[in-house]
C-alpha cells in the first residue's frame, strides 16, 4: 500500500478530510488546488462562527437530506456528527453544542482547526500543489495547468472533491461539469440552494429597506412552517427562514414560474387577538402609527402591509401575508448548490462506475441540505466513505 500514489483534486473540507484518512494509512497523497491556498470556502463558512454539524438525534439528522437521505445514510452512520466532534478534538479543537443544537468549535473560528489539520497533513507527508487547474484527462492521465504550463499525473487512484458552483471566487465554479459529461458521467443540473429569492418590490420599499430584517416572522409554504428571520434586499428576500424552505420554493418556481410564500408577521399573537386589538379606535393616528401602537409591528412589517393597502382584511393579512417569489437568486450568490453527479453514476464506495479508480465526495454529488451543520457534515462523511472505498479498491487484485 505504501507505494500507491493518490491524487486528490480540491482543497476544501471533503478533499482535506480524505487526505487525512488516506495519509494516515501510509499512502502517498498529493492534493491539487486551483487557488493559492486550501480551505478557502471552509474559512468563509467560519465567518461568524463555524457551524460544523448538529446535535439532534441521528434519525432526524439524516432525514434533513430529503430524497437523498437513504443514499447518504451509510456514510453519515459511519462518520457521524459525534465522530466529527471527536476528530476535531484530536486536532486540539474542542466543540460545544449551542442553544439551537448546532455544534461549533469552542473558539468559534475555522482558522485554528484548518491550521491544525494542515499541520497534521504535512506531518503525514501530504504534498500540496496549489495554483493547479484541473483540465480533465488525457487518456488515463490527469491534466493540470499551472504557471509553468501543462503537467500530466498518473496516480493509482483519484478523488474528485471540487465542490458545487456557489462562492465561485473561492474556487468552486462547477467547471468540472463539462469534463465529467464528456466522460459520460450523469450530472444533474447545478441549481442554487440555501439561497434568496427575487421579489418585485415597489420603488419606495426597495429604496427604504435593503439590509433590514423582518423578525420575528413565520414563513409557510405548502404545510411547512419555519419561524426565524428574513432579510430584505433590494432584489428580494433571504435569511434563515428562506434558506430552510429554498429547495421547496425553487422546485415550485421550476414547475410553475413562481411560488407564493405566506408570512405570519405577528406569530406571537392569534388572529383572534389581533382582531380584538383592531377594535381600539384609531382616532387621529396615521395607519402606520396605529399598527405600531396596537401591534408593535416593525417599520418593515408595516410597509409590507402598505404594499397591499387595497386589502381590507388586515387581520388575516398580518397572519397570512402572501409574498410572490419569482426566481432564486443566482447560483454564485447561493450558500450551496443542488444537483451534481447522480448517485446512479457511483457505487456504494463513491467510485464512478464508468471510471474505475476515480472517486467523488462532497458537494459535487447530487444532494442538498439546509444550513445548520448538515452541509459540512455530509462533505466530511462522504469524504471518509470515499477514502475508505479507495483503500479497499487499491487492495483488490487488478487484472493485467
Amino acid at each position: 500500500m505504501q507505494s500507491k500514489e493518490i491524487a486528490i483534486i480540491g482543497g476544501g473540507p471533503a478533499g482535506l478530510m480524505a487526505a487525512d484518512i488516506l495519509s494516515r494509512q501510509g499512502l502517498s497523497v498529493s492534493l491539487y488546488e486551483r487557488k493559492p491556498s486550501v480551505g478557502r470556502k471552509f474559512l468563509m463558512a467560519g465567518r461568524g462562527g463555524l457551524n460544523l454539524t448538529h446535535s439532534e438525534n441521528l434519525e432526524s439528522f439524516i432525514a434533513r437530506y430529503g430524497d437523498k437521505a437513504d443514499f447518504l445514510n451509510p456514510a453519515i452512520q459511519a462518520f457521524s456528527p459525534e465522530n466529527l466532534r471527536k476528530w476535531c478534538e484530536e486536532l486540539g479543537e474542542k466543540t460545544f453544542v449551542g442553544s439551537s443544537g448546532r455544534v461549533f468549535p469552542e473558539n468559534f473560528k475555522a482558522s485554528p482547526l484548518l491550521r491544525a489539520l494542515i499541520a497534521r497533513l504535512e506531518k503525514q507527508n501530504v504534498k500540496f500543489f496549489i495554483n493547479h487547474e484541473w483540465e480533465g484527462w488525457s487518456g488515463t492521465s490527469l491534466v493540470f495547468k499551472n504557471s509553468d504550463g501543462i503537467i500530466n499525473v498518473n496516480p493509482s487512484a483519484t478523488l474528485l472533491a471540487l465542490g458545487g458552483a456557489s462562492w465561485q471566487r473561492l474556487g468552486s465554479d462547477g467547471s468540472w461539469v463539462g469534463i465529467l459529461k464528456d466522460q459520460s458521467v450523469d450530472v444533474a443540473p447545478l441549481q442554487p440552494a440555501n439561497c434568496g429569492f427575487a421579489v418585485e418590490w415597489s420603488d419606495i420599499f426597495r429604496e427604504r429597506f435593503p439590509g433590514q430584517p423582518l423578525k420575528p416572522v413565520t414563513a409557510s409554504f405548502k404545510g411547512t412552517k419555519i419561524q426565524g428571520e428574513i432579510m430584505i434586499t433590494d432584489k428580494g428576500v433571504e435569511g434563515g427562514a428562506i434558506y430552510a424552505l429554498s429547495s421547496l420554493l425553487r422546485e415550485e418556481i421550476n414547475q410553475k414560474g413562481s411560488a407564493q410564500l405566506f408570512l405570519d408577521l405577528k406569530p406571537d399573537l392569534s388572529a383572534e387577538a389581533i382582531e380584538e386589538r383592531f377594535k381600539k379606535p384609531r382616532g387621529r393616528l396615521s395607519l402606520t402609527n396605529y399598527f405600531r401602537k396596537i401591534l408593535n409591528l416593525s417599520p418593515v412589517a408595516i410597509s409590507l402591509l402598505m404594499e397591499a393597502s387595497e386589502r381590507d382584511d388586515l387581520g388575516n393579512l398580518i397572519k397570512n401575508y402572501p409574498l410572490t417569489l419569482n426566481a432564486p437568486f443566482p447560483i454564485e450568490k447561493s450558500i450551496s448548490t443542488a444537483g451534481g453527479i447522480t448517485f446512479e453514476s457511483i457505487n456504494e464506495n463513491f467510485m464512478l462506475i464508468n471510471k474505475p479508480g476515480v472517486f467523488v465526495a462532497g458537494e459535487m454529488l447530487d444532494w442538498e441540505a439546509p444550513t445548520g451543520g448538515y452541509l459540512l457534515q455530509a462533505c466530511f462523511s462522504t469524504a471518509v466513505q470515499a477514502a475508505k472505498g479507495m483503500i479497499s479498491w487499491l487492495s483488490e487484485p487488478k487484472s493485467s
